[in-house]
């Protein structure tokens, strides 16, 4: 049976990251960093379900539609990831207290240092920072001018 799960990178202005991670009491992906994100539900769109997943995880306004950045298995899985970007003009002090749960915007540049990520995170966390995606969303791409 093929798991179906999304995650949505949330970047603010100045390119910083909403990391979440739930204490050592979570049944779930106890004490490692994630994006919020989680299982599809059955007839729930990709979109739908990042849509959902930033409303309960993150309660945090978004800057349009998530864009879809990569698709596909997690090596050596059956579990299908859909990952997703959106802006948002939220910082650390808009954070809603979780009970358990650590979420910190982190900047880009310190996103991959020394955490201990969840499997789908941390397998495409690096490919979206190293984007041009990322870079748009964090107001660091200028595309050359056409001649």
């Amino acid at each position: 049976m093929t798991t179906r799960l999304v995650l949505t990178a949330l970047v603010g202005r100045t390119g910083a990251v909403l990391l979440r991670m739930r204490d050592e009491q979570s049944a779930v992906r106890a004490n490692r960093w994630s994006l919020p994100g989680g299982p599809i539900r059955a007839g729930e769109s990709p979109v739908g379900a990042a849509k959902r997943h930033i409303a309960e995880q993150a309660r945090l306004p978004v800057d349009g539609e998530p864009a879809l950045f990569w698709q596909g298995f997690l090596p050596g899985t059956r579990t299908d990831v859909y990952f997703f970007a959106v802006g948002t003009p939220a910082w650390n002090p808009d954070i809603a207290a979780e009970a358990g749960v650590v979420a910190e915007f982190v900047a880009g540049e310190d996103v991959l240092s020394g955490r201990a990520f969840t499997a789908a995170s941390g397998f495409v966390l690096g490919r979206f920072l190293d984007s041009t995606e990322y870079l748009t969303l964090a107001g660091r791409f200028f595309p050359a001018d056409p001649v």
